[in-house]
């Protein structure tokens, strides 16, 4: 069930042409079940978290697209599943936006990024981006870099997850600070599995090739190593993608059953 308001963390309204987004600012040590409640976001729920490539990633990835609106967005919607994004308006999570817009999706569409490097209605900072319009919720951390609201995306998301739902970090093409977080998530303590995208690029694409010739690169050899790793190829497409996320959960799921 969704959580009541908060007052210590109140949320506001961002109003987009799209729609309007409930939003809260928080404070590095704010609890994330308290940011949960200021959004009247659900808990106990099955999580995606999407670490994808932002300004820099590459156009027109093939088949990358349709993956993302017929695979990804569709199954959210289907499954009332909550993706957790980095927020802004550029490549995976604009992709994503875009998605769920073209399908009608109801899911919750949360981002999670620093307060300081985005622009919005209210707060028109001349910075490097603006907010994706078709998300749903926004945590605004502190921080004057991308990558500084890393940890608060795997800490909100494994909130929502909570003891009976399950979070997994869907890996999209990504740079350095996509690097960064999988190597986080592998080693903990805000520990994630982890699901590549082969053929969407970049760290998304060198973490499938560490994984069968590792030694070029150790982070990414630590990452192989550690972590609960999953790698679906893109080229595999939308419908298979959607039965591989159909057969990951549910696994849990029988999994938390039997465990009553």
């Amino acid at each position: 069930m969704p959580h009541s308001q908060s007052s210590a963390f109140p949320s506001f309204a961002i109003p987009f042409a799209e729609g309007i987004a409930r939003a809260v600012r928080v404070p590095a040590d704010a609890p994330p079940d308290a940011v949960l409640q200021a959004l009247a976001l659900p808990a106990e729920q099955c999580v995606l978290v999407v670490m994808g490539g932002a300004g820099n990633m590459e156009r027109d990835i093939p088949g990358l697209a349709e993956l993302i609106q017929d695979g990804l967005a569709r199954f959210a919607h289907e499954r009332g599943v909550v993706i957790v994004t980095g927020g802004t308006a550029s490549g995976v999570m604009a992709l994503i936006g875009a998605a769920r817009a073209r399908i009608g999706g109801r899911f919750p569409l949360l981002g999670v990024v620093p307060e300081a490097v985005v622009s919005y209605t209210g707060h028109l900072e001349p910075q490097v981006a603006a907010l994706e319009p078709h998300h749903t919720h926004f945590v605004l951390t502190e921080g004057d870099r991308f990558g500084a609201e890393s940890d608060w995306l795997a800490q909100v998301a494994l909130t929502i997850a909570g003891e009976t739902g399950r979070a997994l970090a869907v890996i999209i093409n990504g740079g350095e600070i996509v690097k960064q977080e999988a190597h986080a998530r592998a080693i903990g303590p805000l520990f994630m599995p982890l699901l590549v995208l082969e053929g969407s690029g970049r760290t998304a694409d060198a973490l499938a090739e560490a994984r069968l010739h590792p030694g070029a690169d150790a982070l990414l050899d630590e990452i192989v190593h550690k972590a609960d790793l999953h790698v679906f190829p893109v080229e595999a497409g939308a419908d298979t993608f959607y039965a591989w996320l159909s057969v990951y959960f549910s696994e849990w799921g029988s999994a938390a059953e039997g465990d009553d």
